[in-house]
C-alpha cells in the first residue's frame, strides 16, 4: 500500500473519542442490516447508525493478487496507484481535497479483494464534497507514469528490506509450498522481476476490468437514512468503469499429499516456525466448530493449550498463536511461533504434540469457558462504525446471510464438543502438513 495515501487527514479527534461509550451498549442489539442492488449492478449493504454524525463507505472489488495472472503484484499495484492522482487533479490537490474536509480515505489490497475506503462527517456540505471527491477518484483515475516509476521503486526497495526480514520470508515461503502454483502462492505485493515487467497500460486495463459495478459490493455506514445511501450507492456505482469481462471462479487448491519441510537458513537468533495446511473456504459448514475448536487450541493467547504447552510449562516462546483465515477458496490453518534457535526443534516437537492430543480429547470446562467468553465478547467486534462496516462488507462479498451477525454467536452456543472433535479430525491432518523454518536451528 502506498504511503501516498492509507490516510488523508487525522479525522476529528473529539467525535471518535466517545465512540466506544455510545456504541458499547447498543450497536449489536440495534444492528439492522439491509441489501439491495444499483441500477450499475452493484451489490449494497447498509447500516444505519445515529449516534455518531460520521459516514463510513467500503467498496470491495474483487480484485485481489489472485487476479494477478501471470504478472505478480499487478492487483497490488493498481490499487497503490488509484487515489493519486484523477485527470482534473494532481497528487497535491487530491490531497488537499480529502484533508481540507477531514476525511480519510484508504486503498488496499489483499489475495482476495481490493478495498476503496472513505470516512467523513455527515455534515451536508462536508458529505457531499467528500463523496465527490470520491466519486472523482472513481471515474476520472490516473496512474501517472513519473508515480507509477517512483512507487515501482519504493516497492522494489521494500521487497529488499522484505528479503532480510526472517518473518516476512516464513510468511512467504508458507504461502508458496503450501499452494505452489496457485494463484494464492505468491506474495500480494510480487516479486522484484515481476514489478519490473509491470508497466502502466497494465494497471489501467486492470482497473478498467476489475473495478466495475457488476464486481462490486458497496458497505455504508452511518447517520444517514436509507434514502441517502441509495443517493450515494448509485452515484458511486455509475462512477465506475464499464465493463463486460466476466472473471472465473479461483480454482480450489490441492492440499499435501504428505508432511512437507520448507527450511531456509537465516542469520538470526531466532527461528521463525509454522506448522500449516489447506483450511476452509469462507461460509463452509464446518467454520463454526473449527473457529471455536481454534479459540481453544491457540486462538485465545493465555486460555488456550498452545500457550500453556509452549510457553507456560516450558518458556519456549514469548508468543505462540494459531488461525483458519477463510477466504474464496480454502484459506491455510497456520501455527505460529518464534523461538531461539537452540530451542526451535524442542518448540517444533510440544506444537505437533499439543495438536495430536488436542484431536484426541480436550477438557469439558475449558471448553464451555472458552464458548462462554466468544458468546460475551460478542457484542464487543460491533462497537465502532469501522468494526461494523468490516463485518457487513465481509458478508456482502462473501455472500453470507443477513443474519450472520445474529446466527454467530447462536451457532456458538450449540455447538457440542464431539462437533468440535469430529470436524478438527476431519479438516486436520497431522500427517500431511507443512512446517516452514526459517533462522538457523539446532
Amino acid at each position: 500500500m502506498s504511503l501516498l495515501k492509507k490516510t488523508f487527514a487525522p479525522f476529528i479527534g473529539h467525535v471518535s473519542f466517545v465512540a466506544v461509550f455510545l456504541f458499547s451498549s447498543s450497536a449489536f442489539a440495534g444492528l439492522n442490516i439491509e441489501s439491495w442492488q444499483t441500477k450499475a449492478g452493484a451489490k449494497v449493504m447498509f447500516v444505519e447508525s445515529q449516534q455518531l454524525p460520521i459516514l463510513d463507505i467500503q467498496m470491495t472489488f474483487e480484485a485481489g493478487s489472485a487476479r494477478d495472472g501471470t504478472a505478480l503484484g499487478l492487483a497490488s499495484f493498481t490499487s497503490d496507484l488509484l487515489g493519486t492522482e484523477t485527470q482534473t487533479m494532481n497528487e497535491d490537490q487530491l490531497a488537499e481535497a480529502f484533508n481540507a474536509l477531514g476525511a480519510q480515505f484508504s486503498v488496499s489490497a489483499n489475495r482476495d479483494s481490493a478495498t476503496v475506503s472513505l470516512r467523513t462527517l455527515t455534515r451536508p456540505e462536508i458529505q457531499q464534497k467528500a463523496v465527490g471527491t470520491l466519486m472523482e477518484v472513481l471515474a476520472k483515475p490516473k496512474f501517472d507514469a513519473k508515480i507509477f516509476e517512483r512507487e515501482r521503486q519504493r516497492l522494489l526497495t521494500s521487497l529488499k528490506q522484505k528479503a532480510v526480514n526472517p518473518q516476512s520470508m516464513a510468511s512467504d515461503l508458507l504461502w508458496e509450498a503450501l499452494y505452489g502454483d496457485h494463484p494464492y502462492a505468491h506474495p500480494t505485493v510480487g516479486k522484484p522481476e515481476s514489478l519490473q515487467a509491470l508497466n502502466v497500460a497494465q494497471l489501467k486495463q486492470f482497473y478498467q476490468d476489475h473495478y466495475n459495478a457488476k464486481n462490486a459490493v458497496i458497505a455504508i455506514v452511518g447517520k444517514i437514512s436509507k434514502s441517502q445511501a441509495q443517493q450515494i450507492a448509485e452515484q458511486l456505482s455509475s462512477a465506475l468503469p464499464k465493463s463486460n469481462k466476466v472473471l472465473q471462479p479461483i480454482p480450489k487448491p490441492k492440499g499435501l499429499s504428505k508432511p512437507v519441510l520448507a527450511k531456509k537458513d537465516f542469520k538470526s537468533t531466532q527461528t521463525y516456525y509454522h506448522l500449516a495446511q489447506l483450511g476452509i473456504e469462507r461460509g463452509n459448514e464446518d467454520y463454526i466448530p473449527l473457529f471455536v475448536g481454534n479459540q481453544l487450541f491457540g486462538g485465545s493467547g493465555f486460555g488456550s493449550y498452545l500457550m500453556e504447552e509452549v510457553r507456560e510449562k516450558r518458556g519456549l516462546v514469548y508468543s505462540v498463536y494459531s488461525y483458519f483465515a477463510p477466504m474464496k477458496q480454502n484459506g491455510p490453518f497456520i501455527i505460529g511461533l518464534s523461538t531461539q534457535n537452540a530451542r526451535a526443534f524442542e518448540a517444533r516437537k510440544v506444537v505437533e504434540e499439543t495438536l495430536e492430543n488436542f484431536l484426541k480429547d480436550f477438557d469439558n470446562e475449558r471448553f464451555a469457558a472458552i464458548k462462554e467468553n466468544i458468546i460475551g465478547g460478542w457484542p464487543l467486534r460491533f462497537d465502532s462504525n469501522g468494526k461494523i462496516i468490516g463485518y457487513i462488507s465481509m458478508i456482502g462479498f462473501y455472500d453470507l446471510p443477513l443474519d450472520y451477525l445474529e446466527w454467530f454467536p447462536k451457532q456458538v452456543e450449540k455447538v457440542t464438543k464431539e462437533q468440535v472433535l469430529k470436524a478438527w479430525r476431519k479438516h486436520i491432518q497431522p500427517e500431511k502438513m507443512l512446517t516452514v523454518m526459517v533462522g538457523e536451528p539446532e
